[in-house]
């Protein structure tokens, strides 16, 4: 029996420090952890969770709005989804047919629509919320726009040389004033402004009725006084440069540049342009309850997008140069332009070659089938030059027809002068047929026949 327990302890010790040796479990009668258990591996990192992007959605809609004229209208959105999120305003004006990106800045949770007109009014927002994972369009909402109470209709001279420093009298002795005439209360308000540009010698106050049509149908409407006493044919019309009409106009509307031969210099500050600005700038500073501070631009500049710019003989070949340069409403030409080449007995090619920024479809020409100082032929190879429409058959009549002339930019009148006319010469009178007040045709009350039988509307003011 002592040997049998001898071999047992023996047995026990040898088992005893195998267990130490191999830290095995359950060795003498533990039930503590195994080494991997005790001393546990890093578990391999999972896959990191790729964030999801959120579609946009509208939470709260634009509100439609209602505000007087001139106030500024601002719609609003609530968006939800991922960032960043993009917004992009648009308007309709017929109904949400189509839609077009809102003027200004339009890219935020806001937009602030310019100084309002009642042309702003039925007009419709909305606006485009986008991310990476799509697009949201919000519902649209209806803006309106009370009618401000207007001021009078009021007919205002205005000397050039009181507005802007640099500008001199034109012409030196006895200065021809600017002539501006705000819209008529009874009517509701365009937001588009009528510049009128006399002819050689002319003054604004020889055009006062379609100045005044302007203003009877809710136009801003003036007439600019300008250095206009050199006649550009008297320059260019033998000169071997292709290039002398369009100079020398540019020297006349823009100021400054190389005169051509026998051009008198034209300062920056005299030019057609500059005269303007200040003008506008002046009526606004000094009649600021008549609007007219709408048609200039932040840096003080005009906004030609809402000029309508018409005028006669000279003055419409300055029309013709700013439609060449900037986007206008509208260009129209009366008797006009003239810029013949007599040695090629051909029209000027600045008409034809140089594009035109004012598309040709919102431009017009109307000339008098009786006047020798600007013969139609020659208006008429100007205007398919400008690329002004018009029927194969050539030039539209208007007399005893009735807008639209077949959709016509080209019209002519074979009409004669108002008999009663003062003007000068016959050839003169004839001239003036289309615009000039003493000599446009008049009907048996004494007004203007082409303001009262639409073709003045059609021209300038539809």
């Amino acid at each position: 029996m002592a040997h049998e327990t001898r071999i047992r302890s023996g047995a026990a010790r040898r088992l005893t420090l195998l267990c130490v040796l191999l830290s095995l479990v359950g060795c003498g009668g533990g039930g503590g952890p195994t080494q991997n258990e005790a001393n546990p591996q890093p578990e391999p990192p999972a896959n990191p969770t790729v964030p999801q992007v959120v579609p946009p959605g509208i939470a709260t809609q634009p509100a439609a709005l209602s505000v007087p004229e001139g106030a500024v209208a601002v719609f609003s959105v609530s968006a939800t989804g991922s960032a960043p999120l993009t917004y992009a305003w648009q308007n309709s004006a017929d109904g949400g047919a189509t839609w077009t990106s809102a003027p200004g800045v339009s890219t935020s949770a806001s937009y602030a629509t310019p100084a309002t007109t009642t042309a702003y009014g039925g007009l419709s927002y909305r606006v485009r919320v986008s991310n990476a994972a799509g697009t949201a369009t919000s519902a649209a909402a209806l803006l309106t726009v009370t009618p401000a109470a207007r001021p009078p209709s009021v007919e205002r001279q205005v000397s050039a040389t009181v507005t802007g420093s640099g500008i001199t009298a034109a012409p030196v002795a006895g200065e021809a004033p600017h002539m501006a005439i705000n819209p008529s209360p009874a009517v509701a308000a365009r937001g588009k402004l009528l510049v009128f540009i006399p002819g050689t010698q002319g003054r604004p106050t020889q055009y006062t009725s379609i100045l005044r049509a302007g203003a009877s149908r809710g136009f801003h409407a003036v007439g600019v006084n300008y250095p206009n006493q050199t006649a550009m044919g008297s320059l260019c019309q033998f000169s071997v440069d292709p290039d002398c009409y369009w100079s020398a106009r540019n020297v006349v509307v823009f100021g400054g540049g190389t005169p051509v031969s026998g051009q008198s210099p034209v300062t920056p500050a005299d030019s057609i342009v500059n005269r303007l600005n200040r003008l506008l700038a002046w009526l606004h500073a000094n009649q600021p309850g008549e609007a007219w501070g709408q048609y200039l631009l932040g840096d003080g500049t005009v906004d030609w997008r809402k000029v309508v710019l018409a005028g006669h003989s000279q003055g419409g070949g300055h029309v013709g140069v700013l439609a060449k340069t900037v986007e206008l409403a509208r260009a129209v030409y009366f008797s006009s332009p003239e810029d013949w080449n007599e040695l090629t007995d051909q029209p000027a090619g600045w008409t034809s070659v140089r594009p035109n920024v004012t598309p040709a479809s919102v431009q017009f020409g109307f000339g008098a089938d009786r006047d020798t100082l600007v013969p139609n032929a020659h208006a008429f190879a100007h205007w398919d030059g400008l690329g002004l429409p018009r029927p194969p058959s050539g030039p539209v009549t208007t007399d005893g027809a009735a807008a639209p002339f077949s959709g016509s930019r080209q019209l002519r009148t074979a009409l004669p002068y108002n008999p009663a006319s003062s003007a000068l010469t016959v050839a003169l009178r004839n001239h003036g047929i289309t615009v000039v007040d003493v000599s446009t045709p008049v009907d048996g009350s004494g007004k203007p026949l082409f303001d009262v039988s639409g073709v003045w509307q059609y021209l300038c003011f539809d």
